[in-house]
């Protein structure tokens, strides 16, 4: 059973500076240009300016800007872009996401470049050949418009409209993997509505005409989306804070009795515990039970999720056999990464080392992963991911050495496996899942200086703290960390500040 005593809060760490630790040391840089001010990737901006070209002959020369509620920029766009007779609500959910979702992004990119006739900045354009179509008298016309329709019978579409763009408008679209991951960027172009719903697919464009027929066969809007720009599309919105009180103040709190699951979950018949992660690759946290059975050595994951319409409950987003694995249910420890980079969490287990053979035991710890994987298509309707069993990837002398890391903030979070070389020194190890898939690879990153001497392993200390964005490297504004290594060694303890980016680089602290 679930008690929520407040709405589900997004795990967006970090995605802007404003989401760094203000104790972690941050660079020097320069004020971020920006036409409107606004910084926020959750809420949408009040208003924006927009570039309105003036109309000579039959060409379009450059302007004035005009300052534009953004509601109202939404509007006028999707009559423009999305008419002058669509009236499918699925469509136009997903055409007030994708719209506003648009001009957003241009507002969180900025360009010095994009001036109008007095060398004034601007948001975005006006004209469909870069922008999307705005006018400055599509509601006019659309209310003339409308009034004709009623006459003829026919449903008013401006109605429709604002219902669709208040229903999404806390909503954003983010890439949880890939090249462009983050903010999402929604172009779209016509399409061809003759060619059927999934004529097109590029991951980057909605084609309208073929998402119109996605929306007659009964597709949902979040259905249409994830159709053309690709399954590893999230799509987010925040709630409002409120406490018990109903007041407006955050932190939420969940709450839950791990002794009684729903009713309807059989789970491995064990012992039940909370596991929070993402495991649908939304962005958005899930309270997951996990149920293992020590007798029988099986492991059960069911998750509640969120979703537009309410929350549920998903059943078998992993089942594993830990016996089979030679993992020992009893003492097993579980852990959550996202080291696929796929967006949605890997299961990371620890337990101590199997025997192999008549040899004893060794007296390490074991580790393995479990990775989720790919979602696929089932009658045009996208499946959420699962977790597979778990394989042995490496030994670590305690499972309390063990720690996980972005190094690179890309998204894809690397094992840190602490070792004694042969001379005594401590070496980091990095367990890393390559991008291009197979089995996973294990390389050393960090070797303590020789003038330090041995390391005492039992005296370490492993974390990671942010450092904060690097203006012209980091150039999608991920927040990147170090690694803190600190421990005991012949020549006195040291804590190193381990960089990510390059192999052996750190800084004594």
């Amino acid at each position: 059973m679930i008690r929520r005593r407040a709405l589900v809060v997004a795990l967006l760490l970090a995605l802007s500076a404003g989401g760094i630790d203000a104790s972690a040391p941050q660079p020097v840089a320069a004020a971020a240009f920006r036409c409107t001010d606004w910084n926020s990737l959750t809420q949408p901006p009040d208003k924006l300016w927009v570039h309105v070209a003036l109309k000579v002959g039959r060409k379009w020369k450059i302007d004035k800007r005009q300052e534009v509620d953004f509601k109202t920029y939404v509007e006028r766009v999707i009559i423009k872009e999305w008419g002058p007779n669509e009236t499918n609500r699925a469509q136009l959910l997903a055409a007030a996401i994708i719209v506003k979702q648009y001009a957003w992004w241009y507002v969180m990119h900025p360009d010095k470049d994009r001036t109008d006739i007095d060398e004034n900045c601007f948001d975005v354009g006006s004209t469909p050949v870069t922008y999307q179509l705005y006018r400055s008298d599509a509601i006019e016309k659309q209310e003339v418009a409308d009034i004709a329709r009623v006459a003829r019978g026919e449903a008013a579409r401006l109605p429709l409209i604002r219902a669709a763009i208040e229903a999404t408008w806390n909503m954003t679209l983010w890439k949880t993997s890939g090249v462009n991951k983050g903010f999402a960027h929604t172009g779209y172009r016509a399409g061809r509505y003759k060619k059927g719903c999934d004529h097109y697919y590029s991951a980057f464009h909605l084609y309208q005409q073929n998402a119109r027929r996605c929306a007659q066969d009964g597709e949902s809007y979040e259905a249409i989306i994830r159709r053309f720009y690709g399954p590893n599309i999230a799509i987010y919105s925040e709630p409002p804070f409120t406490d018990v009180n109903g007041n407006l103040q955050g932190p939420p709190e969940w709450s839950f009795d791990s002794t009684n699951p729903p009713y309807d979950w059989s789970g491995a018949g064990g012992s039940t515990t909370e596991l929070q992660g993402d495991f649908d690759g939304d962005l958005r946290p899930e309270i997951g039970l996990l149920s293992v059975n020590a007798s029988s050595g099986r492991a059960a994951l069911g998750a509640f999720e969120a979703r537009s319409n309410g929350t549920f409950w998903r059943d078998g987003i992993w089942n594993a056999d830990l016996t089979a694995a030679k993992i020992d249910a009893a003492s097993a420890q579980f852990q959550l990464a996202d080291m696929n980079g796929d967006g949605a969490d890997d299961m990371v287990i620890t337990a101590p080392s199997p025997a192999v053979g008549a040899a004893p035991a060794p007296a390490t710890t074991s580790i393995w992963i479990a990775l989720s994987e790919k979602r696929p298509w089932i009658n045009g309707v996208l499946q959420d991911p699962v977790i597979g069993a778990p394989i042995l990837v490496g030994t670590v002398a305690s499972a309390n050495l063990l720690s996980i890391w972005d190094r690179d903030a890309d998204g894809r979070a690397e094992l840190v496996l602490p070792r004694v070389e042969s001379d005594g020194r401590l070496s980091i190890d990095l367990l890393v899942v390559p991008k291009a898939g197979g089995a996973p690879l294990v390389t050393r990153w960090w070797s303590s200086p020789t003038e330090r001497g041995a390391v005492d392993i039992n005296s370490l200390q492993v974390s990671s703290a942010p450092l904060g964005i690097v203006r012209g490297v980091d150039k999608k504004r991920t927040p990147r960390s170090e690694l803190i290594v600190a421990a005991r060694y012949a020549a006195g303890s040291a804590t190193f500040a381990i960089g990510g980016w390059l192999r052996d680089t750190a800084t004594l602290r």
